[in-house]
């Protein structure tokens, strides 16, 4: 098959390497794999990639011009001619294909407006939530309603696409690189107990409510620090102290994950994070919050699940793991035990077989 992937840009988060992984796993089982994106030339460095791939143009040039007069009308006219001037260029570069797959809400556009091959819909969130302007939450909640063959990453995702218009969609998770992500045994130097969360700017990702719970928590742990790790610190305002460690490797990740006394997750919405079933996998205790861990996460059976938006509850399951070394051990064993399910050969054949199943369909096959 010929599959082309179109994606907003390639800098390093979660939802790009998880698409980066199936292109990658997609060529090395023949397919003809490539990718239109936006982004700086070789923005992917970062990753192994063995898909082709075309920069349309900066991304940069999108992201502000999103919210340009023009585009906050955009809402009113067919879906079918979208996206007009800001995405032309991410559209005339898709190639010629058999599978041609959105990947964000504005690329859905894309997809349907470039007429090549079957156009996809691979969802790893749902996405109005990302954004606080009523127009562009507008245009973006209309992707769900364009005609694409479309994949949910989450059962939370599935749930709330079948809550709010009625279709179901299949679901693939993504998976975890198991040679990287394994409980490995550190040593520690500094003899140093600390509470690790992932620390991202973005609202949603509840980092200031880690901060509270933190603070809560060091007043009857005052050996216990706290670490965050991301591409850019958050800016919160806060007297809590923490160590900020700046886009680590996989293998100082996993190492990070290894020699944690156990890591939180306080989103408000997530939809399949990678970074709790990464921590599972190393053997770290995990405390998260609902709305998109559902697939793996399983209260009181291999970790604590606590309501988001709520610093008093993040305290208590942190004290609580801390206190009860059972737990704590259980959760140990559990953790890695989840992990070995997502597998990403497992992830490859849920798409690879999408894919074929559909073309199948649309041959009269």
């Amino acid at each position: 098959m010929r599959i082309n992937y179109i994606m907003m840009g390639v800098d390093l988060t979660g939802g790009v390497r998880v698409l980066f992984e199936i292109a990658n796993g997609l060529a090395s089982r023949g397919h003809q794999v490539t990718i239109t994106a936006l982004g700086e030339e070789n923005g992917h460095s970062w990753f192994p990639l063995h898909a082709n791939i075309d920069y349309a143009r900066k991304a940069g040039f999108f992201h502000e011009a999103i919210l340009h007069h023009r585009l906050k009308k955009a809402f009113d006219i067919d879906p079918s001619t979208f996206p007009g001037p800001e995405l032309t260029l991410l559209t005339d570069a898709n190639p010629d294909c058999d599978i041609n797959v959105a990947t964000y809400c504005f690329t859905a556009y894309s997809a349907i407006a470039a007429q090549k091959g079957v156009a996809f819909y691979h969802m790893q969130h749902y996405e109005p939530l990302f954004f606080e302007d009523e127009y562009v939450q507008r245009i973006s909640e209309r992707t769900y309603h364009l005609p694409l063959n479309k994949i949910a990453n989450s059962k939370w995702l599935k749930n709330l696409l079948k809550e709010k218009y009625g279709y179901d969609v299949p679901v693939v998770n993504p998976a975890v690189q198991h040679d990287v992500f394994y409980p490995r045994t550190v040593e520690n130097e500094t003899n140093s107990k600390y509470i690790l969360g992932f620390g991202k700017q973005k609202r949603i990702k509840g980092f200031p409510e880690a901060l509270k719970a933190f603070k809560s928590v060091a007043r009857q742990k005052p050996d216990i620090k706290l670490k965050a790790y991301g591409t850019m610190k958050p800016t919160c305002e806060s007297d809590i102290p923490f160590e900020f460690i700046k886009s680590p490797s996989d293998e100082e990740l996993a190492h990070l994950y290894s020699s944690a006394e156990l890591m939180i997750c306080p989103s408000w919405y997530e939809s399949f994070p990678l970074f709790p079933l990464e921590a599972m996998a190393c053997g770290c205790p995990v405390v998260t919050t609902p709305y998109g861990t559902e697939d793996y996460a399983f209260h009181e059976d291999n970790c604590l699940v606590v309501p988001p938006k709520d610093p008093e509850r993040l305290a208590g399951a942190v004290l609580r793991l801390l206190e009860d070394e059972d737990l704590r051990e259980r959760f140990k064993r559990e953790g890695p035990r989840t992990a070995k399910k997502f597998t990403w050969d497992r992830t490859i054949d849920a798409v690879e077989g999408l894919f074929k199943k559909t073309l199948r369909s649309s041959d009269g096959h």
